[in-house]
């Protein structure tokens, strides 16, 4: 069961203050990887050997602004992620091409997932909400994380986990995730392959070598 843990791990929805320590205590942790969100492209950032830090851009806008900003970066090599809530955000962003990651969407259904699939966009999971919220509040969380699965699941979409790192305090090692993304129905090869071979696919994608999938320049 154990082997699993030899994958190379990666969490790629990280807000780091120092991303230079965040990197440090993330291949500490078992990481190979993490991706920066909104951080200035000249900040010079010492990285760990055999550790990568890729950088991504969060798409935050109205529905309507959605698609728009989407195909602005579509092309580029950042990691392309939009926050999910409401059915018109989620909506806007699975259907439109290019987008990388939909971070738990409040409201998603078979025709999203659907969509989803068409366009190859990953599903992400946000462990750091069942970290630090408690109550009816973390109960409605595990609701939605086991609906959003169940939709996933039956459109085989890519899962993808994160903690939603802002400081090294926030960050968790990989068994820690899969324990943790277990509370809402998830296997241990679904956490694994979301923190090892979604991320990997997302990377794959973005070399210049890929044309569309199941062809490559050779």
């Amino acid at each position: 069961m154990m082997t699993r843990f030899g994958a190379r791990f990666y969490d790629f929805y990280t807000y780091p203050v120092n991303a230079t320590l965040m990197a440090a205590v993330g291949k500490r942790y078992g990481f190979s990887g993490i991706n920066v969100i909104g951080r200035d492209p000249k900040e010079k950032i010492i990285c760990p050997e055999d550790f990568s830090i890729y950088r991504g851009v969060e798409i935050r806008a109205k529905p309507s602004r959605i698609r728009e900003e989407i195909r602005k970066y579509r092309g580029s090599d950042h990691i392309l992620i939009v926050n999910g809530g409401e059915e018109d955000i989620n909506r806007a962003a699975v259907e439109t091409e290019g987008l990388d990651i939909l971070i738990h969407p409040l409201e998603f259904n078979n025709v999203l997932a659907k969509a989803a699939s068409d366009n190859s966009v990953s599903i992400g999971f946000n462990l750091g909400l069942l970290i630090r919220l408690r109550g009816e509040a973390r109960v409605r969380e595990l609701k939605t994380m086991w609906i959003n699965l169940k939709h996933a699941r039956k459109y085989k979409l890519q899962l993808m986990l994160t903690c939603s790192a802002q400081s090294i305090y926030d960050l968790r090692a990989p068994r820690e995730m899969v324990a943790i993304s277990s509370l809402f129905g998830m296997t241990e090869k679904e956490a694994v392959d979301a923190m090892s071979e979604t991320p990997l696919n997302i990377l794959r994608r973005k070399s210049p070598d890929y044309i569309q999938e199941g062809i490559e320049i050779l």
